[in-house]
C-alpha cells in the first residue's frame, strides 16, 4: 500500500497538482422548457422482399 501511494502522489506532482481540494462554484438555477407536444408517431412501413416474384 505504501508503494502505491507514493505512485499516486508522484503522478499528482508530475501532473502540478497540489493535493488541495476542487474549488466549486456556485451553477445558476436552469431555464423551465417550453410545454411542446410530444412527437406524432409514423405509421409502420411495410416489409418489402427483395427478392423477384415467379413467373407463371
Amino acid at each position: 500500500m505504501p508503494l502505491l501511494n507514493a505512485s499516486v502522489q508522484k503522478a499528482r506532482e508530475s501532473r502540478g497538482e497540489t493535493g488541495e481540494h476542487a474549488t466549486v462554484h456556485e451553477m445558476k438555477p436552469r431555464k423551465k422548457a417550453a410545454k411542446t407536444a410530444p412527437p406524432k408517431k409514423t405509421p409502420a412501413k411495410k416489409k418489402t422482399s427483395s427478392r423477384k416474384p415467379r413467373s407463371a
